[in-house]
Order: C-alpha cells, then sequence, then structure tokens
C-alpha cells in the first residue's frame, strides 16, 4: 500500500490561501458596527460572554468546510501495487568426466574434487534453471534428470565416481545423452556443460558429430578441458574399488573441445589449475543468463467521499449555529 496522493496535487495549493482568507474575512466582520439602544451611555460595552467569544466560530467552520472541499476537488486517492513475475530459465545438463584420470592431483586437491566444487558453486548461482547431471568414463549414465531440486543435485554431484563404471572417456556418446535428456524440454534456452580430462576413446559416436547433432536440437555446447597432459604417477581407486599406485598418461586436445564449442554455438575453456576451472563456470554463468520479466499492476480507489461528506456537515454546522445559540440580534 503506498501512501495517499492526489491526483490533482496543484489545487492542494489552495490550502495555503485559506488561513489568508480567514483572517480577511475575520477583520472585515470586527470592523461592522454594531448598533446601540438608547439611552446607553457613550463608550458603553457589553459585558464579555461565552456566546460572544465564539461569535466568530462559524466563520472557522465554513472555513474548514472550504478546506475539505479543496482536498476532495485534489481528489485524493489510495494506490495498490502488485507485481507479476514472468521468469524464463536455462535448462542446463552438467556432463562431467569421471575416469579414473580425473583423480589426478595436478588441480588441487584433485581434477575431480575441483569440478565437483565449482559444479556446486555453479548450480547454486542458476536459482531460477532447470538442471541435470550425465556422467561418464568409458560409458555415460544419467545421475540426474532436469530438476530444481538444488539440495538432490549437489548430493547426487558429490557423489558421483568411477566406481562401477566402465573405464575410458566416451565424450560423443556423453553428449548425445545429454541432448536426450534435453530433447523434451519446452525451454527456450538449452544448455550442455560439458567437462572433461582427455581425449575421446571409447563410444560409438565422435565428439564433433555429436556437437552437430545438439546443434541440430538447438542446444548450446561449452566444453572445459581441465588439468595438464602428461604421466602422472600416484595412487588411483579403480573402478573395481581397488586401489593401485601406478603410472598415468592423460592427454587433453584443447583444439578438438574448442571445435565442439564452435558446433555447438558456445564457447570452449582451458582450465589447468582450481581458479581458472572457477572462471570458466563463472563465464558461462554470466553468457546464460535467465531472463525475468516483471509487470507492475496498480489498483487505485478514490477517497474524495468522506472529504466531499465532511465538508457538507461542516456548513450544515455553521448554519445551525447562527441559526440557534449564535444567532446574532441586529
Amino acid at each position: 500500500m503506498m501512501p495517499r496522493e492526489w491526483l490533482r496535487p496543484e489545487l492542494v495549493w489552495l490550502l495555503a490561501a485559506l488561513p489568508a482568507l480567514g483572517w480577511l474575512a475575520w477583520r472585515a466582520r470586527r470592523r461592522v458596527p454594531r448598533m446601540l439602544l438608547p439611552g446607553l451611555p457613550k463608550g458603553f460595552k457589553p459585558r464579555s460572554s461565552l456566546r460572544r467569544k465564539l461569535s466568530s466560530l462559524p466563520l472557522w467552520i465554513r472555513l474548514a468546510a472550504l478546506a475539505c472541499l479543496v482536498a476532495a476537488v485534489a481528489r485524493p486517492v489510495s494506490r495498490t501495487a502488485w507485481n507479476e513475475d514472468s521468469i524464463h530459465g536455462v535448462d542446463i545438463i552438467l556432463a562431467f568426466d569421471v575416469s579414473t584420470s580425473m583423480q589426478i592431483r595436478d588441480v588441487k586437491p584433485s581434477r575431480i574434487e575441483a569440478a565437483r566444487a565449482m559444479m556446486n558453486q555453479f548450480v547454486l548461482s542458476r536459482s531460477h534453471d532447470r538442471m541435470g547431471v550425465v556422467a561418464f568414463a568409458g560409458k555415460p549414465m544419467t545421475r540426474c534428470p532436469l530438476t530444481t531440486d538444488r539440495e538432490v543435485l549437489r548430493d547426487l554431484i558429490d557423489s558421483t565416481s568411477n566406481l562401477g563404471v566402465e573405464d575410458g572417456t566416451a565424450i560423443g556418446d556423453a553428449l548425445l545423452l545429454a541432448g536426450n535428456r534435453l530433447r523434451q524440454s519446452k525451454s527456450e534456452s538449452k544448455v550442455v556443460v560439458l567437462l572433461t580430462d582427455g581425449q575421446n576413446n571409447a563410444g560409438a559416436i565422435d565428439p564433433l558429430s555429436a556437437s552437430r547433432a545438439l546443434s541440430a536440437m538447438g542446444i548450446r555446447l561449452y566444453t572445459i578441458g581441465l588439468g595438464t597432459s602428461g604421466i602422472f604417477e600416484q595412487d588411483f581407486v579403480l573402478p573395481d574399488g581397488s586401489r593401485r599406485r601406478g603410472s598415468l598418461q592423460s592427454d587433453l586436445d584443447p583444439k578438438v573441445l574448442e571445435a565442439m564449442a564452435n558446433v555447438g554455438g558456445g564457447k570452449s575453456f582451458l582450465a589447468t589449475d582450481r581458479d581458472a576451472l572457477s572462471k570458466a563456470y563463472s563465464e558461462i554463468d554470466r553468457l546464460e543468463k535467465s531472463e525475468i520479466s516483471s509487470k507492475t499492476f496498480w489498483e487505485t480507489r478514490e477517497l474524495f467521499v468522506p472529504w466531499a461528506i465532511a465538508a457538507l456537515c461542516l456548513v450544515l454546522a455553521a448554519w445551525a449555529l447562527e441559526r440557534t445559540w449564535l444567532r446574532r440580534t441586529p
């Protein structure tokens, strides 16, 4: 509820002239000579009484009535506003690599832990969007369909690993599965964000063909290459749950990831450390903004009637006083 407003505020300024008008009328009334009765001595002053002291009351009542009339003509109103928001969110599938090489610790504390942290941060920053998760190694799997439940998304991202998954890097198959998850979406904006640390070496579909398929479905593709290429020796947890210390070669091909993003109408990022990974997701967040439009509706209620009634009552009160208790004799 907004404060009272006046639809004709210029008339409110007339109220400032009413005190001066009343003073002039009161002065003029006092200058009217009174008729003295024969036989009264010169300079006789009648005794003051309550009626005499209140003889100017009808004048001031009429002045108050005029003020109420001015207020009524100025059209006071009360206005109530409410908003209706229309939110056009983005449907997003996060496709991320969980192959054994994601345990390499060139990105602290490890590639997969840094990826989980940045994806969770990305999820929390987009409260108006539906999001889903596709994880992949040698084969892709849907970890979470499109949802707005941020807690479920974060729990599933944190619990996703290479356990029980055939090792490898099936990027093309993962993109097609992500595309199928977005195929039925009615959102105007559909996006896949792919994160991987290696080259495609498994699956039936090559990444560029999958990128073209996404583009044909109206899905935009962003790619993030994580880590550096080289041979790394450390302890690894294998898909069967066993631990082994050994050497693992990691080969990233940024040119292929860039070509995929170009075909998919998006952008490619290379993240060799945690800060660069955070900046990549922040940039995607900036580029893929949800559209929120708001309409304001107003309800206006006229308030002139109480002022008009008050003016009428005051006029009647002044008239009644002048013809009864404050009636003046000639």
